[in-house]
């Protein structure tokens, strides 16, 4: 098992590093998040080693969030909510039904309604999709709705209260809440 473990991982983290690239409208979702004081949390299914490869790829692209958990930092990761409560402590954030958790997987919409947060799916970049940012543009708008539909059913399954395409979305989608709060 350990030297299959060797072997995994490391193909993992390359694998994982060589398809980092930010989804169009990361980078300003997140300096808009940032312009309203809104701190960034990460949680992954990948181990710390994988995000060592990962996270600095991510940051030579502009993307370092204010705190990450990977799934070996905890004894227990998705679906459960420990790795969020980490999240929570590490940014001094409280009630969880004031944390956003966007994800693009069923584990990880599950883990934010294990923690009680306001949970958003992503359906047409990450995991559902499949597909890099230009290969979605390139399908047919039929295709675009078949994957958007598919990914929609199971993310709401797994307890997604809102669905947007991807993160870029979240800023129209926080503003929603905004001006109903205001309401």
């Amino acid at each position: 098992m350990q030297r299959l473990h060797d072997v995994f991982v490391p193909m993992t983290a390359a694998a994982a590093a060589g398809h980092a690239t930010l989804v169009p409208g990361a980078l300003e979702t997140v300096a808009w998040l940032r312009g309203r004081g809104i701190r960034i949390g990460s949680t992954t299914g990948y181990t710390r080693a994988i995000m060592a490869e990962v996270s600095p790829v991510a940051a030579a692209q502009g993307y370092v969030p204010d705190t990450l958990v990977s799934a070996d930092d905890l004894p227990e990761g998705r679906p459960g909510p420990l790795m969020m409560y980490k999240c929570f402590t590490d940014l001094a954030v409280h009630p969880p039904r004031a944390v956003i958790k966007v994800d693009d997987t069923e584990p990880g919409i599950a883990e934010g309604v294990a923690a009680g947060c306001i949970t958003v799916a992503v359906t047409l970049s990450g995991n559902y999709a499949g597909l890099t940012a230009q290969e979605m543009a390139a399908l047919p708008e039929a295709r675009r709705n078949e994957i958007r539909r598919r990914a929609r059913a199971a993310l709401k399954s797994a307890g997604a209260m809102h669905v947007i395409d991807t993160v870029a979305d979240l800023p129209s989608l926080i503003q929603t809440f905004e001006t109903r709060e205001s309401a």
